[in-house]
């Protein structure tokens, strides 16, 4: 019997604390949402899970470029490798991610669940199999400037964050299409009972939050009432409406394309800790 490979182990554990705390952050927003404002601090950690995945990636993009078109003692490389640009960047783009994946995760049922948990279960799986693939390709290096995560670490964690997102949008459409039914409480008759039915569940101490759930409640409501009576409408061909139907539930990848980059920041920041951590200065020797 063969024995366990401790490095294979410690390769899938980090990025699966890394995936696991992302999505248990996620449950404790869901079951706090409606206390008071303090609840807001789960989206801040998902805020900044996002904000620092593409933060990480633009830097390191960056970099590339400089050392590409750049002599090392140019004047120029110094001025432009300057952060500031890049964290405002990557915090304005991490904003409506943040804003759909933490709505979503307030009003999900089961169902959506069940989708997200499944993506935090493979995303170690699929990143530690391509880091291996990959890993005889990418460089891993560090440029002597400090710790932080690899060029190869982030080039990794952002491919198989895009081929995560393909595997869980393209599951979540057929699926909400062809096997899990609406919510009971769509009136086809009434889209005024509608938006109440599905506001009427929705409610916070916090009137920030209060006010924005209700929103994408409403407007939420609204979409399922008229992709339904699309549906029911005998003149629109069966194509259209698998088009509407489709279209509709593409909404959702937003939200996934929230978690998936918030697991690419946890897993870098996550990267940077045990590089941190496993890595000391020498001693210096004495003559």
């Amino acid at each position: 019997m063969k024995s366990i490979n401790p490095a294979a182990v410690d390769r899938l554990l980090h990025p699966f604390v890394a995936t696991s705390v992302l999505l248990g952050v996620l449950l404790v927003w869901q079951h706090t949402h409606q206390q008071s404002c303090v609840a807001l601090a789960s989206p801040a950690f998902v805020y900044i899970a996002i904000a620092y995945g593409l933060f990480a990636y633009r830097q390191e993009r960056k970099r590339f470029a400089l050392d590409y078109y750049l002599r090392r003692r140019s004047s120029w490389r110094r001025r432009f490798r300057g952060w500031w640009i890049s964290a405002v960047i990557s915090a304005l783009a991490a904003l409506p991610l943040a804003v759909f994946l933490l709505v979503f995760v307030a009003l999900a049922r089961w169902t959506d669940w069940f989708f997200l948990a499944s993506a935090a279960l493979v995303a170690p799986v699929l990143l530690v199999g391509l880091s291996r693939w990959l890993g005889r390709h990418l460089r891993r290096d560090r440029d002597g400037e400090g710790l932080r995560v690899s060029v190869g670490g982030i080039l990794t964690a952002r491919l198989a964050g895009w081929i995560l997102l393909g595997l869980v949008a393209i599951a979540y459409v057929y699926f909400n299409y062809m096997r899990i039914s609406g919510p009971w409480y769509i009136y086809p008759d009434s889209i005024e009972r509608t938006v109440e039915a599905f506001t009427g569940g929705v409610h916070s101490a916090c009137p920030w939050v209060d006010g924005t759930l209700r929103a994408a409640a409403a407007v939420e409501g609204a979409s399922w009432y008229l992709v339904t009576a699309a549906a029911t409408t005998e003149w629109i061909p069966e194509g259209i409406k698998v088009v509407v139907w489709i279209a509709f539930f593409l909404n959702a990848v937003l939200a996934i394309t929230g978690f998936v980059r918030g697991m690419e920041g946890t897993f870098m920041a996550t990267c940077q800790l045990t590089s941190s951590t496993h890595s000391s200065p020498s001693p210096v020797s004495k003559e």
